[in-house]
C-alpha cells in the first residue's frame, strides 16, 4: 500500500546515512510498521557481472552451484559441487583462483554441499561425502579438517559463521541406531527443530536453540538405491508431505545473536549466545487461510516442478544424489505423495529472512495464495521498520557482500548454472 508520507530522502549504504535515515523516520515509520501499512521503497541497483556458460573456459563452466559467499574485500566464492571445487572471483568477475579437486585427501572434495567465510577470512567447506569441515586460508591453501560424527548429528545445508571458529547450522540429518526387529521410537519432542553451533576445534555440535515445528508425519514410502554391483548403498525413508508448514529461517547479526523465524505469524526471534530469546520483531500481518483453490494450485505447482526435473538424475536429496531407477522411483513416489499431502490451515506470513552485512533484516512475505514473489520488508538492526520493497524489486540474495554487493545463484538457457552479481546503490521512500 502506498504511504501517505512522501519523504524524498535517499538511504545511502553508508553507516552514517543509515543512522540518519533511522533517526529521521523513527516516529513516522514505527507506527505504520506496527499497523502493517507498507511504506514502499524504490531500490536503485547496478548490474556488475554474470558468470556461468555452456562452453567457455574451465573455471566459468559450472557443474552445479550450491553456495556462494563474499569475503570482506568483495571477492566472490562459488561452490561448484558438480566439479568438486570453489571458484574465487574478484569484484570485476575475473578469476582469482580455484580451490579443491575431486578426492578424499587433504583439500579435496567428494561431495561439497555448503560453505562459509569466517571472520578472519578463512573458507570453510562442508564435505558431506567424507564427512568433514575443510578449512582453507585466505590464499586458498588447505589448513585443517574437522571430522563430523554422523552418529551424533550432521550439519544442515546452511552454514552461518559466528566469529572465527564457530558456525550456526540447522536441518541436518541425524542417524539413529536400532535393531532390525525393534525400530527405535521417535523422541517425544520430535517436532522441535534444533539450531546448532558447530565448533571447528573438534568439540562437535551443541544445541543453541530448539525452534518450534509441527509433529512429523508418519513414514509412508521407502526408496533403495544400489551400486554398480547391485548392492544396496542408500535407503531413503520418506514421510507424508506437508504444504505450508511453519518455516525455519536463520540469520546472524553483527553482535553474534541469531535471528530465527519459526512461526506462522510475522515474528522474528533474536537468540543470544546463551540460547535465550533477547527480543522479538513483529508486524501485525495475519496469516492467510488455506482454501481448496489454494490447495489445488499448490498441488499443480509442485507436480509441474517435479515434471520439469527430467533426466537420469534429480537434484540432491539431503545432500545425496539419486539417479537411474532410484531417481525415477523418487519421482513416481513424489507425484503420489503430492496428491495425498497434508495442508496446514494457514499460509505462513514469512517466506524468507536474511541479515545483510550492516545488520539489516530482509524479511520476505508470501503473496496472496502463497505462490510467487511477495514484498520484502527491511528493518534496522534494532528492529525499526524502514520500508518495503515491492514484489518486482530486488529479492533476498544468496549472499550479501560489502558495499551493497549481492549474489544470486541462477539457471540460464539450456539449464546452464551461473551466478549474477549486482550492487544495491540506494533505497528511496
Amino acid at each position: 500500500m502506498q504511504s501517505l508520507l512522501r519523504p524524498t530522502c535517499t538511504v545511502s549504504l553508508s553507516c552514517a546515512s543509515l543512522q540518519f535515515f533511522t533517526v529521521l523516520f523513527v516516529e513516522g515509520s514505527q507506527v505504520p510498521g506496527a499497523r502493517a501499512v507498507d511504506l514502499e521503497l524504490a531500490a536503485t541497483t547496478e548490474g556488475l557481472y554474470t558468470v556461468g556458460t555452456f562452453s567457455g573456459q574451465d573455471w566459468e563452466t559450472f557443474g552445479r552451484v550450491t553456495d556462494v559467499d563474499f569475503d570482506a574485500s568483495g571477492n566472490l566464492y562459488i561452490l561448484d559441487e558438480g566439479n568438486y571445487r570453489v571458484v574465487v572471483l574478484d569484484r570485476a568477475g575475473e578469476l582469482v583462483r580455484m580451490i579443491g579437486s575431486q578426492g578424499e585427501g587433504p583439500g579435496e572434495f567428494s561431495r561439497p554441499t555448503s560453505a562459509a567465510i569466517l571472520g578472519d577470512g578463512r573458507l570453510v567447506v562442508y564435505d558431506t561425502g567424507f564427512p568433514a569441515m575443510k578449512v582453507f586460508d585466505p590464499a586458498g591453501d588447505f589448513v585443517s579438517g574437522t571430522i563430523v560424527n554422523p552418529l551424533q548429528k550432521m550439519p544442515g545445508a546452511l552454514l552461518l559463521p559466528i566469529g572465527t571458529g564457530r558456525l550456526v547450522t540447522t536441518g541436518g540429518m541425524k542417524f539413529r541406531g536400532s535393531s532390525r526387529d525393534v525400530p527405535e521410537d521417535p523422541p517425544v519432542d520430535d517436532h522441535l527443530r534444533d539450531i546448532d553451533i558447530f565448533s571447528l576445534d573438534g568439540s562437535g555440535m551443541e544445541v543453541l536453540y530448539r525452534a518450534w515445528g509441527l509433529p512429523r508425519e508418519a513414514f509412508t514410502a521407502e526408496i533403495n538405491q544400489t551400486d554398480a554391483l547391485g548392492r544396496k548403498d542408500l535407503t531413503l525413508r520418506r514421510s507424508r508431505l506437508r504444504a505450508f508448514g511453519p518455516p525455519l529461517h536463520l540469520g546472524v547479526l553483527p553482535d553474534g545473536r541469531v535471528a530465527v523465524v519459526d512461526s506462522v505469524g510475522y515474528r522474528v526471534k533474536l537468540i543470544g549466545l546463551n540460547g535465550g530469546v533477547t527480543g522479538v520483531i513483529e508486524r501485525e500481518i495475519a496469516p492467510e487461510p488455506v482454501t481448496e483453490a489454494i490447495q489445488e494450485a499448490e498441488r499443480a505447482r509442485m507436480i509441474e516442478g517435479l515434471t520439469g526435473s527430467t533426466g537420469s538424475r534429480i537434484p540432491p536429496v539431503f545432500g545425496m544424489m539419486l539417479d537411474g531407477e532410484a531417481a525415477e522411483e523418487y519421482r513416481e513416489q513424489t507425484r503420489a505423495m503430492i496428491e495425498d499431502m497434508v495442508f496446514a490451515e494457514e499460509i505462513p506470513v514469512v517466506a524468507g529472512m536474511a541479515v545483510d552485512g550492516g545488520g539489516r533484516f530482509w524479511i520476505a512475505r508470501r503473496p496472496r495464495g502463497g505462490t510467487g514473489d511477495g514484498p520484502i520488508d527491511l528493518m534496522t538492526p534494532e528492529g525499526d521498520y524502514i520500508g518495503t520493497l515491492p514484489p518486482d524489486g530486488p529479492r533476498i540474495p544468496d549472499a550479501f557482500g560489502p558495499d551493497g554487493l549481492m549474489a544470486y545463484i541462477e539457471t540460464g538457457e539450456l539449464d546452464v548454472p551461473g551466478v549474477r552479481v549486482i550492487r544495491l546503490v540506494s533505497l528511496e521512500r
